[in-house]
């Protein structure tokens, strides 16, 4: 819950700093912001990857749940019946072909069932195929032929796909990946070591055997079973399409069934979205997964700093002045934001240098404010509970000790019937 708590607090954050001071990024990339805008279709349970970029300045996710299966039920989006699920659909797809590709860059399909998106389908290929989006589906149970829904291949989004579909297979082990094109910008993005146990930990479920299209580029497939793993090409006119046959969330988040997150799954996603976004794929991976870890750092500090501030002001603290130190701040974080969105990770790194130690200072002086403040709080605390305690005392020792309230008597007498 804090986790969730706090993550919500950074998105709003990031959101204001974009909004009002975020006015100098080139228009031609991405959204006017020169943010890339992605649309995540599909089970909201497995999206953990895509969750995260929330809190990341270079994206702006809408969420759409659609899955029939039993997982719509619980995630961040819980949809408690069928019912549920074509009411989410209906509330967060885009409502026609403006609003689609004017706010998005790269529509994402993972796990995502062909009857709960119904009409809007042909909505989503038209935007691929004439306004220029990027596609990404990710396999599993309701992806590409699988059994849980019916088969992605006969539709007008399944025919803009790299891949053919072997019609209601899913779930066949993965117990390595094997690289096919090191070379490909993607791939030499990141370090692919495989002796790392949460990156080579075996996959039980999720995985979607297909067959390649003419044309089609694989980079990497599965064994033992020998399927296509990760598949791309490109549409007349320059539109990436991706073909992830394993659920995503396996490898942007975990390495295995039950293992732990892969260190640069989060930059697997990122990196993902900028090459389907046609943007150059950052190759330096110690600075890009520096930078993102920096800037999700600064901004989980800052926020906990301002929930200290809150806490500090609720026992009646001043901390106005402190507060308005958080504007010179905001001002040298938007100065970094151009720089991360036209991916100038150097650039940004020494601009959060700079608001670390703004942090740090920041962080000393609030520590000192709520000792200050807790002090006063102990010290009412004692006194309170010092009083009690007397005038409790001074009472049992009156009644029970001197005895005032009681009269002697010479002798008492029984009478009897």
């Amino acid at each position: 819950m804090l986790a969730t708590r706090l993550l919500c607090i950074l998105t709003a954050i990031v959101a204001v700093v974009l909004s009002s001071l975020l006015l100098g990024v080139p228009s031609g990339l991405g959204l006017e912001d020169g943010r890339i805008g992605v649309l995540y279709v599909g089970c909201i349970a497995r999206s953990r990857p895509f969750w995260l970029m929330r809190s990341d300045p270079l994206f702006r996710i809408g969420f759409v749940q659609a899955t029939l299966r039993d997982w719509a039920a619980v995630g961040p989006m819980p949809a408690a019946s069928l019912a549920d699920v074509y009411r989410m659909v209906r509330l967060y797809m885009p409502r026609t072909q403006q609003d689609l590709t004017a706010n998005y860059d790269v529509i994402v399909l993972s796990d995502a069932n062909v009857l709960a998106i119904g009409q809007h389908i042909d909505k989503l290929a038209k935007g691929i195929s004439e306004g220029g989006l990027a596609l990404f589906m990710g396999g599993g149970w309701e992806s590409f032929g699988g059994p849980s829904g019916p088969p992605w291949g006969e539709t007008s989004v399944g025919r803009l796909l790299p891949t053919e579909d072997i019609i209601g297979t899913c779930g066949q082990a993965v117990q390595r990946i094997v690289i096919d094109r090191p070379d490909h910008e993607l791939i030499r993005s990141l370090p692919w070591d495989f002796r790392d146990p949460d990156l080579a930990a075996p996959i039980k479920w999720g995985h979607s055997p297909v067959t390649l299209k003419l044309g089609a580029e694989q980079l990497a497939h599965a064994m033992p079973c020998q399927h296509p793993l990760m598949v791309t090409w490109e549409l007349e006119g320059g539109t990436r399409v991706f073909a992830w046959t394993n659920e995503i969330h396996r490898f942007f988040w975990q390495g295995g069934e039950w293992g732990n997150p892969w260190r640069y799954g989060y930059d697997l996603g990122c990196n993902l979205m900028i090459y389907l976004d046609d943007r150059p794929v950052p190759q330096d991976i110690a600075i890009v997964h520096g930078a993102r870890s920096k800037m999700l750092e600064v901004g989980t500090r800052r926020s906990l700093l301002v929930a200290l501030l809150d806490f500090c002001e609720s026992f009646g603290a001043n901390t106005q002045r402190m507060m308005s130190g958080f504007g010179e701040m905001d001002e040298v974080i938007a100065e970094a934001m151009p720089q991360y969105l036209e991916l100038r990770f150097e650039e940004m790194l020494e601009t959060y240098r700079l608001v670390e130690g703004m942090l740090v200072e920041a962080e000393e002086e609030a520590v000192k404010l709520k000792n200050r403040t807790l002090l006063w709080v102990y010290v009412i605390e004692w006194l309170a509970v010092t009083g009690t305690s007397l005038a409790c005392g001074f009472v049992l020792w009156s009644l029970m000790v001197r005895r005032r309230l009681y009269r002697e008597v010479g002798a008492t007498k029984f009478a009897g019937q």
